[in-house]
């Protein structure tokens, strides 16, 4: 086949490609070199590269991902450890947020701050940010302590968990996705369930030295969240000690363990 002709074919052959098929340029070649059809063919069939829709990520890639999505809206979160449970709301954009527990321990986050106050209480105390103390804290420890105390900051942890691996469908109330299952350093195995909106559901986390278990799950998305600290005459001036390393049972928000 002539030179223009082949030319002519190709062209009209890419001009119709369907979405997906990206066409890459060849590589010039001299003038006056003839191929076999053969060989002209077998260079056409390398200059194309398929890019197929719907390729499915990495299991570790997909709940990075989830974690991205779930940390650029507002949420609502409901978490169990032991005995306690907390309840709350966070938007992690504007980085506000509060946890009440089920006795009634109270937990404000305002921008670089966390007020806090137990039960019966009349004082808050400030500090800064629990991720912000945790930042040196062992991966375990830390999530152990941010789980139920600043959601926000526990779904980071996520970033270094290990051996993930799709475990099957999941589904709650409204919504359908995937449960993966990873590991943690210093004994710490967990579920994460992403719906298909790649947002996180629900996260449990197990401890290996005691097997207690925290299940945080998440829910009415995109929740408008109005936080305030509380007035400066209602705030303690020196801000209540919180240890890194204490037990999972032993965490709460603005309680010393």
């Amino acid at each position: 086949m002539p030179e223009n002709e082949l030319r002519t074919l190709l062209a009209e052959a890419s001009a119709d490609r369907p979405p997906g098929v990206r066409l890459l340029p060849v590589a010039p070649r001299p003038r006056r070199m003839w191929l076999p059809l053969a060989a002209a063919a077998a260079a056409a069939a390398t200059a194309v590269i398929l890019v197929l829709p719907g390729t499915t990520p990495s299991a570790d890639a997909q709940v990075a991902a989830a974690v991205d999505t779930t940390s650029s809206e507002s949420y609502r979160i409901e978490t169990v450890s032991g005995a306690k449970t907390f309840t709350g709301a966070f938007d992690p954009e504007r980085r506000v947020g509060v946890i009440v527990r089920n006795d009634g321990a109270e937990t404000r986050f305002v921008g670089d701050t966390v007020y806090g106050k137990d039960p019966g209480d009349t004082k808050w105390f400030a500090g800064p940010r629990f991720d912000d103390e945790l930042v040196r804290a062992p991966g375990a420890v830390g999530l152990v302590k941010l789980m139920p105390l600043d959601p926000t900051a526990a779904l980071s942890r996520l970033r270094a968990a290990t051996e993930v691996t799709e475990q099957g469908p999941a589904s709650g109330e409204g919504w359908t996705g995937t449960r993966f299952a990873f590991t943690l350093p210093d004994g710490v195995s967990g579920l994460v369930d992403i719906d298909d909106q790649d947002r996180i559901r629900r996260l449990e986390v197990t401890f290996a030295a005691d097997g207690h278990t925290n299940v945080m799950e998440f829910g009415d998305f995109g929740t408008a969240v109005t936080v305030e600290a509380p007035p400066q005459d209602q705030i303690s001036a020196e801000p209540r000690e919180k240890p890194v390393g204490v037990k999972p049972a032993d965490t709460a928000p603005a309680v010393k363990p």
